[in-house]
Formats: C-alpha cells, sequence, structure tokens
C-alpha cells in the first residue's frame, strides 16, 4: 500500500494495438479504440465544428499512482479537439517528470509540477498555453505537486516542504500550501498526519480536495471541503469502505470522480456524486442515492482490468468530458492510457422525490500514443473563477479555537459506542496531538498500527454535551470523549486542526448523520460557546507522552512479571520400550500472558520488542486473545484487569500482593488511549 512518492518507473510490457471495437464498459456502451494513428480515428468525434479550444494533457513513458509519477514525461496540447486535431508538445525537456496542469482562468497559462532534468526536488512552474514564457514559481523545501489557481491571484498546492513522514508507510507526507502568483508567501494551510491532495475549487469558492485518513486501522480517502486559505476543512463526501480520486466539480453543482476499494490505487470505474444526497457516510445500501457508478462493469479492486479502467474525468462543459482510459490489462504495467471523450445524461430532477440517475450516453476514442500514457486532460480554454473568499484568522496569534455542540448527537455507524444523555456521565474530553516523523528516523516505536501521539490536555464537556477549547495553531489533534473512570468512549479517527485565530466550524456530533436534515441538530445553542474556551495553547515540551519502555515497563517489571512467566520443570518419566527419558512440563503464564523482557519478534515489519510489550501492544500474533485495543481502553482487558471493572470487575485489586496505585492505574489507562506505543 505504498504510494512511492520517490520510486522511479519505466516503461514496460508495453502493447501495440490494432484497431478495435469491444463492448467493455458498460451495458449497451461500445468503447471505440485505436493504436493512436489519426487517420484510423472514428468519425463521431467530440467537436463537428471549428474550434480554437484544445486540451493539455501529460505524456509519460511510465505508469503512476495517485498523481506521483517520477517518469520522464512532457505538456502536449491536442488543437481542436478532436482525433484529427493536431499534437504539439509545450514543453520538450529530456529527462524531466511532469504532471498536475491546471489552466489559467483566463486559458492562457498553465501551472504544473515538474521534477527539471538533473533536479531532485518537484516545484512548481508556468508555461503559456502557446508553449511561451515559461517560468519557476515555487523552489526549495521538498517536493512540490498539485497546483491550483485561486481566485485572489494566488496559488494553492501540495507539498512535502514540511519534512514530515507519512504516518502509515512512512514516505514524505504532503499537505495544503498558498504561496503568491510569483512564489513569494509560502504557507501551509493543511496539517493532516497522512496526505492532501488533488485540490481544485468548486463554483461556489470552495476547495475539494482527497485526504488520506490514516488513523491506525482506519484507513480510507474521503473527499474534504475547505476555504481558499485552507481553514474549516470538514469531510463532505465518502463512506468507509470506499474511496474517490481526482474529483472534478460538474456544471451542475455535482463532483465526478473515480471510485475505488484500495488503498493504492487511483484507477477503476468513472462515479458522479451526488452532493444533494449527502455525504454518503454511511451510503445506503443502495449506494445509487449517493452516487452513480457510470461504468459498472470496470472492477474497484486493481489489476487485473478485464474491462479496462478510468483516470481524471474533466468536464468539458455542455455534458461533454474526457477521461483518461485503457483498454483490458491483466498487470499494471501493461496499461496503455489515452484520451477519450464522453457525454452523461440524467433521468430524474434530483430531488427526493425523483431521484437523479447520471448514466453515459458514448465513450469515443480521442487520442493515444501506444508508447506512451496520457493523463489528467485539461481543458485550454477561459473559464469563469469562482467567487474569492474572504481569509479568515488572524496572523498575529499562534492559536485557534475548536468547539462541539453536543457529544451525545451521534450515529453508530463506525462501531464506536452511542452515549446516552443522562445514562452515560461525560464530562471532559481529552484532546490529543499526533506526533509526526521524519526523514531516517527509526520506526521502532510501535509493534501497532498507532503511531506516536501525546496528550495535550483536557476540556470540560458542559451538561448540554457541548464544548470549546483553544489549541496552538498547525498541530493536527484528535479527542475522545471520557467515561467517569477516565476510558476513552468515543474517539475522533481523524485528524483536526486549528488555524491561526480561526474558530474553526462548530461540530453539531460526534459522528452525526449528516444527511438526515436540520432535525440532526440537537443543540442549537450550544452553552459552551457563552464561556471562556479552555485554554490548551502550552508548548508542545507540556505535552504528555506515554511509551511503554519509559512509562510502562518499570510497573510491569515491578508488580506484573513475577507471575506473569512461564516456568519449566524437567522430570524423568518412563517412555514406551521402556525407556527413561527426561521431559520439561510448561505451565503456562496466568492468562497465558507472557510480560517478560525476553526480546522477541513481531510479525510487523519484523521489529524486535520486549515479548511484554508484544503481548500488550495489541498486535500480537501469539496471543490466544488480545487483552489491548489502542485507542479503546473500555474494550481492553488489560483496563478491566487495571482498574477492576468489567471482566474483573469481582476479582479484587490486581495484582493482590502489590496493587497498583491510582497513578500508575491513569498511566496504564492513557497508555491505551494514547495508542500503546513503544517509545
Amino acid at each position: 500500500m505504498n504510494r512511492n512518492l520517490g520510486f522511479n518507473t519505466t516503461r514496460k510490457g508495453r502493447r501495440t494495438r490494432a484497431v478495435i471495437a469491444v463492448a467493455v464498459v458498460a451495458a449497451g456502451l461500445v468503447v471505440l479504440a485505436t493504436s493512436g494513428c489519426r487517420r484510423n480515428a472514428p468519425d463521431d468525434v467530440i467537436v463537428q465544428a471549428e474550434t480554437t479550444h484544445a486540451l493539455v494533457f501529460v505524456k509519460t513513458d511510465g505508469e503512476e499512482t495517485l498523481n506521483r509519477s517520477w517518469a520522464s514525461g512532457n505538456l502536449y496540447k491536442l488543437t481542436p479537439i478532436s482525433p484529427d486535431g493536431v499534437v504539439t508538445p509545450l514543453t520538450s525537456f529530456t529527462g524531466a517528470s511532469v504532471s498536475d496542469p491546471c489552466v489559467s482562468f483566463d486559458g492562457t497559462k498553465i501551472l504544473f509540477s515538474m521534477r527539471a532534468p538533473g533536479q531532485g526536488q518537484r516545484n512548481i512552474w508556468e508555461i503559456g498555453g502557446d508553449g511561451t514564457g515559461l517560468r519557476q514559481v515555487t523552489s526549495g523545501g521538498g517536493h512540490d505537486f498539485d497546483p491550483l489557481y485561486l481566485p485572489d491571484g494566488s496559488i494553492m498546492f501540495t507539498s512535502s516542504r514540511a519534512g514530515f513522514m507519512d504516518e502509515y508507510n512512512h514516505s514524505p507526507s504532503e499537505n495544503l500550501y498558498t504561496c503568491n502568483a510569483d512564489g513569494s508567501d509560502i504557507r501551509q494551510v493543511s496539517f493532516n498526519m497522512s496526505d492532501d491532495f488533488d485540490p481544485t475549487l468548486m463554483a461556489d469558492g470552495r476547495v475539494v480536495y482527497t485526504r488520506w485518513e490514516h488513523f491506525g486501522t482506519f484507513n480510507r480517502f474521503p473527499l474534504f471541503f475547505c476555504g481558499q486559505d485552507g481553514t474549516r476543512p470538514f469531510h463532505e463526501f465518502g463512506p468507509h469502505d470506499r474511496n474517490f480520486f481526482h474529483a472534478q466539480p460538474t456544471p451542475d453543482g455535482r463532483l465526478i470522480a473515480i471510485e475505488s476499494t484500495m488503498v493504492n490505487e487511483d484507477a477503476g470505474p468513472i462515479a458522479v456524486l451526488k452532493l444533494e444526497a449527502g455525504p454518503a457516510d454511511p451510503a445506503d445500501a443502495d449506494h445509487d442515492h449517493n452516487w452513480n457508478r457510470l461504468t459498472p462493469q470496470v472492477n474497484t479492486d486493481g489489476a487485473p482490468w478485464a474491462y479496462g479502467a478510468f483516470k481524471y474525468p474533466m468536464s468539458l462543459g455542455d455534458g461533454q468530458y474526457v477521461v483518461s482510459y485503457t483498454l483490458p490489462a491483466a498487470e499494471d504495467d501493461q496499461v496503455d492510457y489515452g484520451l477519450y471523450t464522453f457525454h452523461l445524461s440524467q433521468d430524474g430532477a434530483g430531488t427526493d422525490a425523483s431521484p437523479a440517475t447520471i448514466s453515459i450516453d458514448d465513450l469515443t476514442f480521442l487520442y493515444n500514443d501506444p508508447q506512451m500514457n496520457e493523463y489528467d486532460a485539461q481543458l485550454l480554454a477561459p473559464h469563469a473563477a469562482p467567487p474569492v473568499q474572504a481569509k479568515l484568522g488572524d496572523d498575529s496569534v499562534a492559536w485557534g479555537v475548536f468547539s462541539g455542540a453536543d457529544v451525545f448527537n451521534r450515529s453508530p455507524n463506525d462501531g464506536q459506542e452511542v452515549p446516552v444523555k443522562g445514562v452515560d456521565a461525560i464530562d471532559r474530553i481529552a484532546i490529543i496531538a499526533g506526533l509526526p516523523t521524519v526523514a531516517g528516523e527509526p520506526i521502532d516505536y510501535s509493534a501497532n498500527e498507532f503511531e506516536r501521539r501525546a496528550l495535550i490536555g483536557y476540556a470540560p464537556v458542559y451538561p448540554d454535551g457541548s464544548f470549546n477549547f483553544k489549541v496552538p495553531a498547525g498541530v493536527p489533534f484528535t479527542f475522545a470523549t471520557l467515561d467517569d473512570k477516565g476510558r476513552g468512549i468515543v474517539s475522533k479517527r481523524t485528524w483536526l486542526y486549528a488555524q491561526r485565530g480561526v474558530q474553526e466550524r462548530t461540530c453539531v456530533g460526534c459522528h452525526q448523520p449528516r444527511g438526515s436534515g436540520p432535525g440532526s441538530i440537537t443543540n442549537p445553542d450550544p452553552y459552551a460557546l457563552t464561556q471562556e474556551p479552555t485554554d490548551l495553547t502550552g508548548p508542545a515540551s507540556g505535552y504528555r507522552q506515554i511509551n511503554y519502555r519509559d512509562h510502562i515497563a518499570p510497573i510491569v517489571e515491578a508488580k506484573c512479571a513475577s507471575c506473569h512467566h512461564e516456568t519449566y520443570a524437567q522430570r524423568d518419566t518412563l517412555m514406551p520400550g521402556n525407556v527413561w527419558a527426561t521431559v520439561t512440563d510448561t505451565t503456562f503464564a496466568p492468562a497465558r500472558l507472557d510480560l517478560t523482557a525476553v526480546p522477541d519478534t513481531t510479525g510487523r515489519m519484523q521489529l524486535v520488542f520486549p515479548r511484554a510489550y508484544i503481548n500488550l501492544s495489541g498486535e500480537s500474533e501469539t496471543s490466544e486473545r488480545q487483552v489491548v485495543e489502542p485507542v479503546f481502553p473500555r474494550r481492553s482487558i488489560l483496563i478491566d484487569y487495571v482498574l477492576g471493572v468489567g471482566e474483573a470487575a469481582d476479582q479484587g485489586p490486581h495484582p493482590q500482593s502489590d496493587p497498583l496505585t491510582d497513578e500508575e492505574k491513569e498511566t496504564f489507562n492513557l497508555w491505551v488511549l494514547l495508542g500503546a506505543q513503544y517509545r
């Protein structure tokens, strides 16, 4: 599942195609494909009349995933938009890696990402639509991708220049940035622990982008919206079991995207996301209510592509679209993406009484070079700029504010508990910071899927279920509601952040059903907003980080290991054939929970940890049952015994000979809540 931000790919296994016509995409849909020679193009073309409009696209000699190719390539232009159009290079670099074209609102300039020949880093560049005026926009830092013209004249892009590593596969992690048109005043405006990428603009001015949500075992790619300055990010579309890549707005206010069930695969069927039907979280059993898969025969789970695969759908206006498509391929290195066009049609009005059903009318070959891949076509023509959004915040302060209206207002669709107001006592939340790693840092800090985090502090939850706190700006954080024993009831399984001086959007509930209308708002006037926010803006040195090596191991070695170990006894036994032999009897540790410090190896990355940590980490492959579920103390048998609740409610203090102190109990509880880390 590695996104491979630094891999080198070369063309291999390329197949030369003859002219064929195969029904491969949807019922009744014929796909016309050629080897790429314009003289063999079909008669039905997207443009019948003369036009000055053109397409700009990337042609590369390698495969790519998630818009991250390091293979050689250049920008090209197709004029007019027709199989009979002329393809000309806009750039003619040797050894450059080019991606992510974005056309200016006046249709005269193109931003793109490039690792220039001989350079080690990617930066943002700009060129005229006629191939003149090449200039470098950004420089230095990490790798810059996904440039986007903003309506105020500035630029948004994604970059790894913060120097942090993704919390899952430890490759450079990109977040959203902005800069002036000349590349000055570069600012980081999102602070995810994994990647934010592929930003684009909605007609109302909001930015939509794909966000990699990786929180322990929680792993998905939903679509987020935010302001043009990165403020007020919010999950707008995507259920737990489905990912959507390369989303682009449609003229009717919806989104068109590529649907996938894979973490590391951005190819698949085309889907239209019906935002008017809600965020699809969770999706109805019949997902057609929330989105229509336009090419249902194309699989969502990666190669082999029995019916081909799509990438980068893009509206050309008037119901016309362009997309990258490959004919059937057994392996990813056998794909041959070319450019195709199609039209969309709709049945139904798009209301509750008359739901919309969107379908493809045709899919027609446009252009293909059989020795290259053609990706990410954009219309090279003037288009309307969305409205400029006023910038929020105050650069003179280093904090932001986050609030919630009602922690009891939630739905059970993520598998967590649903606390009941008046029954479950919740009087505080724990605010937890993510601690990113940097390149070259050892990754032996965990035997489970959770990575380093620390307790920032606590904030009160008022009787109406509301809360309000102030945190340092630019720090990824999450929070958990706590029961009367300090155990996490519900953990927010996404990374939040605050911008300088910004009152971030008040959540109306925890994972509440956002598509259920105004009735889902149970507390329109939160009491917390009448109070000063709890101040948690202290320095990072004051965060509380609890790990096994420094905090849990001394307790285990002093109070647990003396009982929790296997014992062995040798005895002479008369074996069959009247042969005496010495055998060893093994007495397993209590609960078969070996808490000795013997070095042992995990199955995850073959890291070596003390056996006690492996058996308590929530990732042991040898335990008959897991005694810890990281981040969820209320589900962890270990915490039952530490606190004398649940399974251990009638067993008294544990251990009985030298009971844990209140401080030690809190340490165990917080250790599990923070993810059961080793160091």
